[in-house]
């Protein structure tokens, strides 16, 4: 349901309420049945005092008749015609010597005295008849929209309480039905962030065990060297080679720790980009001359295929020449002696897409969905830990584009690098993931 910005609250609004169209209709037919019933007495009192009167005024004939016949006449003639009001005044103050005058209580008249008790003996029942009903149709509307309330308040504190989903879900219309909706997004939101925080939570814990992990094995070579080397009976050959050996674990450690900095600076929304209109290509060859001795080191070719345009693409000339050499270096570990990676190019009107082939083993099919997880390694090989692809991949997705692998038609592995030739939010990458 859609909720309408500070609406007027007018008939309209009061109108969309169910229980208030029930209640006008309920109202309704209470009056149609109250007028009915009032119509029904109404002729039935009428006929009913007609039939006391005639009886009275036929007493009084019977008794002129019998004592007075001209009188009775006359009673007739006065009874069936307007009289003047003389005679209504005379009429009055002889009667008023009998004590028949206005002040005269109605219940010492018979047919007066029987009308109003009938009257209220009818008439109050059908009134406090009419009042039970309505007052049990809103006992029942109460209770009606009160268990809504109650099945909302329970199910907001299952969702709370106990992360569970809402047990029913309450549509309707009107001010319940709005107020429904927002505790039913209420309720999905909350179950959201707390899946979330214990994703967190697992993730952080999982992150820690990998951190300690990793940490552990330069630290405990760290330890066993620098024992062997504060004995003094090591020989100067074996103390260079395990300083050596320590300068390289240290770093490793170093290279790790700063990788994890990175990571979490780019996951937490911290990491500030200057993207700026740049070569291309000259980005292409930074990220080479940084891997150049990896790759002499490894017997490992680089072969740079350039295209004759040179784009101008908006990257950060720092961060894009580090994710692609985290690419190129996890292409070169796993390269054997004597091969070749090529790295090339193309673009459109829209996007300028990079490739790196090597050729290595390949990605199996069954690691390629979790290459670019945090410590995730696909194979024993290399020195790698699992963390240069993953920040590739953020460093790349935090520029717009994709950072994607597959396994190449000849074997060995490719990644796609692809950016917009337009400057585009990390958010609006995932347009790029069928390109």
């Amino acid at each position: 349901m859609e909720r309408i910005k500070h609406p007027k609250f007018g008939i309209a609004t009061i109108w969309r309420n169910p229980s208030v169209r029930r209640l006008a209709w309920a109202m309704a037919i209470l009056t149609v049945v109250a007028c009915l019933l009032l119509s029904l007495y109404s002729h039935y009192a009428t006929e009913r005092i007609k039939r006391q009167w005639l009886a009275q005024e036929n007493a009084i004939a019977g008794v002129l008749s019998d004592g007075d016949p001209a009188g009775a006449k006359r009673w007739l003639q006065a009874l069936s015609s307007q009289p003047a009001p003389e005679t209504v005044e005379a009429g009055r103050q002889w009667l008023a010597k009998y004590g028949m005058t206005q002040q005269l209580e109605a219940r010492w008249l018979p047919a007066l005295g029987n009308f109003h008790a009938w009257t209220l003996g009818l008439l109050l029942p059908g009134a406090l008849l009419v009042i039970a009903l309505l007052a049990l149709w809103l006992l029942r509307e109460s209770r009606t929209q009160l268990r809504a309330l109650r099945d909302l308040s329970d199910a907001l504190d299952n969702t709370v309480k106990h992360n569970l989903p809402m047990a029913e879900r309450i549509y309707g219309e009107g001010e319940l039905g709005l107020l429904a909706n927002g505790v039913q997004a209420l309720s999905l939101r909350l179950r959201e962030t707390i899946e979330q925080l214990n994703r967190d939570k697992t993730y952080l814990k999982d992150t820690v065990a990998d951190i300690s992990h990793q940490l552990k094995t330069p630290l405990a070579s760290l330890i066993i060297y620098i024992d062997l080397l504060a004995n003094g009976k090591t020989n100067p050959a074996d103390a260079a080679e395990f300083l050596e050996t320590c300068r390289r674990e240290l770093d490793r450690m170093e290279w790790l720790i700063l990788t994890l900095l990175k990571l979490a600076r780019i996951e937490a929304d911290a990491l500030e980009l200057n993207i700026v209109q740049a070569p291309f290509s000259d980005t292409i060859r930074t990220s080479l001359s940084s891997v150049e001795r990896l790759a002499e080191e490894r017997q490992v070719s680089l072969a740079l295929h350039e295209p004759d345009a040179r784009p101008m693409v908006p990257h950060d000339a720092h961060w894009l020449p580090e994710a692609i050499s985290n690419v190129l270096k996890n292409a070169i570990e796993i390269s054997p002696p004597g091969s070749e990676i090529s790295v090339t190019w193309e673009m459109t009107s829209i996007f300028v897409r990079l490739k790196i082939s090597d050729r290595g083993p390949g990605i199996a099919e069954q690691h390629l969905p979790h290459i670019f997880k945090k410590f995730y390694r696909a194979s024993s090989g290399g020195s790698g830990v699992g963390l240069g692809l993953p920040l590739a991949k953020s460093i790349v997705e935090k520029h717009g584009g994709v950072l994607s692998a597959a396994n190449g038609p000849d074997g060995g592995a490719v990644f796609f690098l692809t950016l917009p030739l337009q400057p585009l939010p990390a958010a609006d990458s995932a347009i790029l993931t069928t390109l």
